[in-house]
């Protein structure tokens, strides 16, 4: 939501904006858990150094590997590559497009909800010296039309 800035004629500058913020407060902390541990991780380095190292030994033993052997180690190469593929790369992304998915069902359901239970929208304005004004709007053009109202009154000092 675009925030206007007004400057009231003291000099004091204002941020008039529409505001959608959930009922509950728990609800917009929902995410902060994480990103705390987030910090915690290994580096890049910490998970490469403990792979698999290869031997300059195989093959070196007389040549007695037979055809077999060699068609199972080469299926088997594939298949934990496919593993490792599919663990790394494809399930991330596809993680990633559920979680956009259901985000974007999740707003489209809330934005439906909001106008169908006529739900206020909050017009904030914010100094900058930590003053803050609200007002309750049924609507979002006439949310708009009361933010930039607010930004006007503000700007000519009768806010």
């Amino acid at each position: 939501m675009r925030t206007v800035e007004v400057s009231a004629p003291g000099g004091t500058r204002w941020d008039v904006r529409v505001v959608w913020e959930p009922r509950w407060r728990v609800m917009a902390r929902r995410f902060g858990g994480w990103r705390a541990k987030r910090r915690k991780d290994v580096g890049p380095g910490d998970v490469v150094s403990g792979g698999a190292e290869v031997s300059s030994e195989v093959g070196s033993s007389g040549g007695n590997f037979n055809d077999e052997f060699v068609i199972i180690a080469i299926v088997f190469f594939a298949f934990v590559l496919a593993a490792v593929l599919f663990w790394w790369v494809l399930l991330p992304l596809l993680l990633i497009v559920l979680d956009a998915l259901i985000i974007l069902i999740l707003l489209a359901a809330s934005v439906v909800t909001r106008v169908l239970f006529r739900r206020p929208w909050i017009v904030r304005a914010t100094s900058s010296t930590g003053d803050t004004t609200e007002a309750e709007v049924v609507g979002w053009r006439a949310a708009l039309r009361r933010r930039d109202a607010m930004a006007e009154a503000l700007r000519h000092g009768l806010g």
